[in-house]
């Protein structure tokens, strides 16, 4: 028979068949390391268990009733370690592991969002796609568009999913083509093709992120 040569294997067979018979007649040969068998005690329970041979050094645990208790008696002893830390946002006292905790901490994403808004840390020359200044106008017809947009969107964000309700405020519209590049021509810039609705943190930001990266 004709193979490519990257599917030839150690063994080869016509058809299904053939393999069926092989296996059959050489099955005293095949998976020996599974026959042979060692005793373990279970760190759980204390019950002798038997594994493959090939298991010997890292099975722990006879059942996985037994394997459930010993990764709660982990998750606690995990638990334990966690400290307290104040949300900068709110205020609010949250549990955190010492490996997560930052410089800011935040009991949600929405709190992390207005933060990051109220401070304006990633506005203006904080921000890495600043280009020089905002533009706060956006010609006489973006607040229709602008709400045409979300109402085409059903109020969510297209990159994350998440709805205004969710979301706790309306959802940010953004220029998929950034406005500048239409230098000042408002209608073309505004076309409700041109235009997405986004959560601004994070997704707005990582779009505006994207387009600096473009850039370069």
């Amino acid at each position: 028979m004709l193979r490519k040569p990257s599917i030839i294997q150690k063994n080869n067979f016509c058809n299904k068949q053939c393999r069926r018979m092989y296996l059959i007649k050489n099955a005293h040969q095949i998976n020996q390391h599974l026959r042979k068998r060692v005793e373990k005690i279970c760190e759980i329970c204390g019950k002798t268990f038997d594994v493959p041979k090939n298991r010997e050094f890292s099975a722990k645990y006879c059942s996985k009733t037994c394997l459930g208790k010993a990764n709660g008696e982990r998750g606690k002893a995990q638990y334990k370690k966690r400290i307290i830390v104040t949300c900068n946002n709110c205020g609010k006292q949250i549990e955190k592991k010492p490996s997560v905790v930052r410089n800011l901490n935040f009991c949600s994403v929405h709190c992390m969002g207005d933060y990051y808004e109220r401070t304006r840390m990633f506005s203006g020359e904080n921000n890495g796609a600043w280009a020089g200044g905002d533009i706060e106008y956006y010609g006489p017809n973006w607040r229709a568009q602008r709400r045409k947009a979300r109402e085409r969107d059903n109020f969510t964000c297209q990159d994350c999913g998440i709805t205004e309700a969710e979301y706790g405020r309306e959802l940010s519209v953004h220029h998929i083509i950034p406005f500048r590049a239409f230098n000042g021509d408002w209608e073309k810039a505004n076309e409700l093709s041109n235009l997405i609705t986004l959560c601004e943190y994070p997704c707005h930001r990582k779009r505006h992120s994207q387009e600096i990266w473009l850039k370069i």
